[in-house]
């Protein structure tokens, strides 16, 4: 409703300046033609007195003379006929009441002439030409008022003095209504011809005031726009410029219009604005392009400059229209963002070094410590009690390594590097019963009901079965921690559509506030661990959790009534059909026999270097240490090894070169063991020959599995 108020309020304006411009130019029209014919009423009263002069200067009575009648009339009436309209035309120049006395004095000088000359035919066409300069004026009342005066003077003269008029005796008084028609005759047209004028002068008002409010809305935009804009000659130097433009480049309207486009742009931007412009002369549309402007402070800022050509009716150029933006503080806070995501970046890959470094450390000190803790745990003579202590000592390494495992882990989900070893479809429901043998000390050990209900007739996923089961022992981790003693955890799988897989662990623990909930998958948040050990875990297994079910495709899901109401862990899987059974029997590798082995061992951690070269020793396995890379080539230079098992940071070199030139001096085939478990660690241990890539700390079953499986081609 408003925008038609403001129509209708900007139409009316318009009507009302196009009637102002009428009324003016008409007003102007009127003005002109008063003084028009106050210089003709002059001429034509000198002109009466010459001719009076000239027909008729003296009258004679016999032998006797005297001045004739018509030169005292052409000095008298004809002065009397024309001072009053002359003096008009300059008192009330303009005004209706001096047009008509224009008129009427215009009519009787053409009366006094027509009796000047007796009444010659060649002097009524004075009465014509005197109607058509009335025309000038565009106003048809004044002809009325000029052909009343010519019909009552024709009318009466012919009837009292036809010689005057005629230059005959006698005349008819049909005679005058014939001279009237006449005039009337010309009237029609030229009252058609004022009608004419008085539409189009209404038109050009129309269409002045039109482009008046488009050149004020121009000019209005022109000069309140908040961007630059100026008029630029072909020349290259400004025309017209507005004051935003003048306070981007620190100059007044009147300095900026005495310089050039290229005075002040930037020298490294000149030639690319010379070819653009080239360009708009050459049939570009327009361009747009950023470059450099320096300020009358010599000071640099950076804008974006558009421009276009604008052309006459004939296609040729007249001028360039440029709009610039200032956008230096936009290129400042762009350089600050690129140096601080440089800096961020820089920092991302000082903290992944530092993971990668402190996993290193905290890993290496682990190993023998794991190591000793799970062979001795399997010594059948060990007693039950030290038994059970030596496997709580390998539980908590393992939780430690686990730990440490999440931060790595979570460095790739950060990356987008995490990936998954898909080997074929994985028995879900048989990683459900591994992890829940894994944690059953714990969650005897509270003590909780730990119920497995896998009731799923399709329960084969296409995926990595190490990283789901990393998932399934987190949630049970998870579900045992903030469980409360005598609580209850169940687990179970169903197929609520064929192909779909759902997976739910339920507790009923302390449970999840609603705040907290959405943002539960968010590494390092816990929750409320009020209660708990501070040291029982980073919060970082639900967010790799996350990013694991998502890689095979699944959804993750976490529901809690609220605190101290329990919490339930879903997640949905896609199934697939299982091996056959004779495929899988084929695809089994064969089981080594024990084999012995002659071993190159490389590592520089003592502790771990002794318990390692024990326990291969007790496997049978004929060990040779080496805890530099200068010793491990004398060693493998003066004996024969089946594989080489090396750390891979040694104090004068790496394990990396190491195994590089064993393998191309003796064809030595090695197992690389590390604190590093990056990606690209392990792309670079594949890469020099190595044939696995063991992550400390390991336990002792790894490293004789991975002999085990490469023993057909050792």
């Amino acid at each position: 409703m408003l925008e038609i108020e403001d129509k209708r309020a900007q139409s009316s304006a318009g009507a009302d300046r196009a009637d102002e411009l009428f009324q003016q130019h008409r007003q102007e029209i009127y003005r002109k033609t008063d003084q028009l014919f106050a210089r003709l009423m002059l001429f034509q009263w000198v002109a009466a007195i010459v001719m009076a002069f000239v027909i008729s200067p003296r009258t004679w009575a016999g032998q006797s003379s005297n001045i004739h009648f018509h030169v005292w009339a052409a000095i008298f009436l004809g002065g009397a006929i024309s001072i009053f309209p002359i003096w008009m035309t300059r008192i009330w120049p303009g005004t209706a009441l001096t047009r008509h006395i224009v008129a009427v004095a215009q009519m009787l000088m053409s009366v006094l002439l027509i009796d000047l000359t007796g009444g010659r035919i060649e002097t009524h066409f004075h009465v014509f030409g005197s109607l058509v300069i009335l025309s000038f004026y565009r106003d048809w009342r004044v002809l009325i008022s000029a052909t009343i005066v010519v019909y009552l003077d024709h009318f009466l003269r012919g009837i009292y003095w036809p010689y005057s008029v005629y230059g005959v005796l006698a005349a008819s008084p049909w005679r005058s209504i014939e001279h009237a028609g006449w005039v009337i005759f010309e009237d029609v047209f030229l009252v058609i011809s004022c009608l004419r004028s008085v539409r189009e002068m209404c038109f050009i008002a129309h269409r002045t005031a039109a482009l008046e409010a488009s050149e004020q809305n121009f000019r209005q935009i022109f000069e309140e726009a908040p961007i630059g804009m100026a008029v630029v000659g072909l020349d290259d130097r400004y025309m017209q410029v507005n004051a935003r433009l003048c306070d981007m480049v620190g100059y007044s309207e009147q300095e900026l219009t005495t310089r050039t486009t290229s005075e002040i742009t930037h020298g490294d931007d000149l030639e690319e604005s010379k070819q653009l412009t080239r360009g708009l002369l050459n049939g570009t549309a327009r361009y747009c392009v950023e470059k450099r402007y320096v300020r009358k402070d010599s000071e640099v800022i950076w804008a974006t400059r558009t421009a276009c050509v604008i052309r006459d009716e004939s296609g040729n150029p007249r001028h360039y229209l440029v709009m610039v933006e200032d956008i230096t503080q936009r290129k400042h806070i762009a350089a600050a963002l690129e140096q601080a995501k440089d800096e961020a970046e820089r920092a991302n890959r000082a903290k992944d070094k530092f993971l990668a470094a402190l996993s290193h450390e905290l890993r290496t000190p682990l190993t023998p410590v794991l190591m000793c803790a799970a062979a001795l745990e399997q010594e059948p003579a060990i007693e039950p009690e030290l038994r059970q202590q030596l496997g709580m000592m390998r539980r908590n390494v393992e939780l430690e390594a686990r730990l440490i495992d999440d931060l790595l882990d979570l460095t790739k989900v950060s990356h987008g590097k995490l990936q998954l070893l898909v080997s074929g479809p994985v028995d879900v429901h048989s990683l459900l019963i591994h992890t829940e043998q894994i944690v059953r000390s714990d969650a005897r050990s509270k003590p909780l009901r730990l119920d497995l209900a896998l009731t799923a007739d399709e329960y084969h996923v296409a995926g990595d079965a190490a990283r789901l089961n990393q998932v399934f022992w987190n949630l049970l981790k998870n579900a045992i921690k903030f469980t409360p003693s005598g609580g209850k955890i169940a687990v179970r799988t169903i197929n609520p559509a064929p192909g779909k897989l759902v997976l739910t662990v339920n507790d009923n623990g302390i449970g999840i506030d609603r705040q907290i909930l959405p943002f539960i998958f968010r590494a390092f948040e816990q929750g409320d661990t009020r209660g708990l050990q501070p040291s029982s875990g980073l919060g970082l297994g639900l967010s790799i959790s996350k990013a694991i079910v998502e890689l095979h495709g699944g959804i993750i899901s976490a529901e809690s009534a609220g605190p101290g109401l329990g919490a339930v862990f879903t997640i949905e899987l896609s199934t697939v059909s299982p091996f056959p059974s004779a495929q899988l029997l084929a695809v089994q590798p064969e089981q080594s026999q024990n084999k012995l082995y002659r071993l190159l061992l490389v590592e520089d951690n003592e502790p771990t270097l002794a318990v390692l070269t024990s326990l291969l020793r007790r496997q049978g396995h004929e060990v040779l240490t080496a805890t530099t890379v200068k010793s491990a080539l004398i060693l493998a230079s003066d004996h024969t090894f089946d594989f080489v098992i090396s750390d891979l940071g040694l104090p004068d070199g790496n394990g990396i070169d190491l195994m590089l030139q064993l393998s191309n001096d003796y064809g030595l085939r090695g197992i690389a063991l590390s604190g590093y478990g990056m990606a690209e660690d392990l792309a670079k241990t594949e890469q020099a020959g190595f044939l696995a890539h063991l992550v400390k700390p390991i336990n002792f079953e790894q490293l004789h599995r991975v002999l085990e499986h490469f023993a057909p081609a050792a």
